[in-house]
């Protein structure tokens, strides 16, 4: 993030009670004043501390956020049961969510992740199946199979990161508000790296709103991923060098 604001004009406010469990400690996270960044750049540079989520990524927030709107829906009843096809910290999230929140948590994965990885999500809980790294045209692919596991099982929900639009709600609810307030609404840009595409979409969203369309906001795409190519050719992938596809929370 960019802003006019000076690193001076900047507080970090501490609760002064305790909160509610893992579901109270997801959020608030302070900025981060970039020196090196800034000096570089002549420009007052942050970094949303997101790693200081309990569960160690911007993810707890979306996990946070996919489990309550499906409780709020009727979809997901006590004792039931969180399905999600996840590689990455989406999992984690999910599996510190369900714990707290009294649920079982099943996460199918590809084969090809670490033990470690694996053996941090059942040690946290969480029922992990590591299943054969195929495309995602392919039925065997790791996020249908959890949709599947999700539709045989009674009193179950998908959470189904990539589509399901309360995953930018919790970040347009959240993490864009706390960004708002910290900078005193005095930011230029904001910038960040996308998987589901939810914290782009619902900060994003959120800072158009406030600013009135004048705070800028940008992707940081790696080469081999398809959605700078799907954005810049207004909706028609043009070129496609990874194996991804373009799927995620955008609209």
């Amino acid at each position: 993030m960019f802003s006019t604001t000076r690193a001076s004009l900047l507080r970090r406010t501490f609760t002064t009670s305790a909160v509610e469990g893992f579901n109270g400690a997801v959020g608030n996270t302070p900025l981060i004043y970039l020196k090196g960044l800034s000096k570089k750049t002549g420009s007052h540079i942050y970094g949303k501390a997101e790693f200081q989520n309990p569960g160690g990524s911007v993810k707890d927030r979306a996990a946070l956020g996919v489990v309550i709107d499906a409780e709020e829906k009727g979809l997901l009843k006590p004792g039931g049961t969180v399905v999600e096809g996840t590689a990455g910290n989406t999992g984690i999230g999910l599996a510190h969510v369900c714990r707290a929140r009294g649920y079982r948590c099943v996460i199918f994965m590809p084969n090809t992740q670490s033990q470690e990885k694996i053996d941090l999500l059942r040690m946290l809980g969480a029922e992990v199946h590591p299943v054969p790294a195929v495309a995602y045209e392919n039925p065997a692919n790791y996020n249908h199979q959890a949709r599947d596991f999700a539709r045989n099982t009674s009193n179950a929900v998908w959470t189904n990161q990539f589509d399901n639009t309360a995953n930018a709600a919790a970040h347009y609810k959240t993490t864009a508000p706390e960004i708002w307030e910290q900078t005193k609404g005095k930011l230029d840009g904001f910038i960040c790296s996308t998987g589901t595409g939810g914290t782009l979409a619902g900060v994003g969203k959120y800072l158009k709103e406030k600013s009135k369309g004048k705070t800028q906001v940008w992707l940081a795409d790696p080469p081999g991923s398809v959605l700078a190519s799907y954005l810049n050719s207004g909706g028609k992938l043009i070129e496609r060098t990874g194996s991804s596809i373009t799927e995620g929370t955008f609209g």
